[in-house]
């Protein structure tokens, strides 16, 4: 489990006060009959559907980017002759100008930048994290004054 996931759970069981087993009262009360489900979301479900989504989408363009590569490295080597590509698997100089050079480096440049599976992960998580604390703070949901630089905003709140 990464540091960002056990973050974001941490945060989610705040969010649902599984430490104060003293409020029994309105929402509280079923929340606490649904206690079991919640953690079994918080700590089977998310991270599932999280890492599904993963395969699904941006791991299979990064796998497809490779693919790509490997085909083109392969096309290459039988246009232009073992010497295109040096040990490393960079494109020799006196080759970059030629149609096939210049695939091979557009995919090769495709693949290098296809993040691996936990950056994208920690990203997912820390976006949530985010997203979640922005509106909670000592067990109540406020919205809080975020300045940056590119834009300012705050959420008009009236009670």
């Amino acid at each position: 489990m990464s540091e960002n996931q056990v973050k974001f759970q941490n945060l989610l069981r705040e969010l649902f006060q599984f430490d104060c087993a003293d409020l029994d009262f309105g929402i509280y009360r079923i929340m606490n009959y649904k206690r079991a489900v919640i953690e079994q979301f918080i700590a089977e479900d998310l991270p599932r559907a999280i890492a599904e989504e993963l395969a699904r989408g941006a791991l299979a363009e990064q796998s497809q980017a490779t693919q790509a590569l490997e085909s083109v490295r392969k096309k290459v080597l039988e246009v232009l002759g073992d010497d295109a590509l040096d040990a490393d698997g960079n494109l020799v100089e006196k080759y970059r100008e030629t149609k096939a050079g210049k695939e091979y480096l557009a995919a090769r440049e495709m693949a290098a930048g296809a993040r691996g599976h936990d950056a994208l992960e920690a990203a997912i998580y820390n976006h949530l994290y985010g997203f979640f604390s922005r509106y909670y703070q000592d067990g109540d949901f406020i919205s809080k004054r975020r300045y940056s630089k590119k834009e300012r905003y705050a959420i008009p709140y009236n009670g």
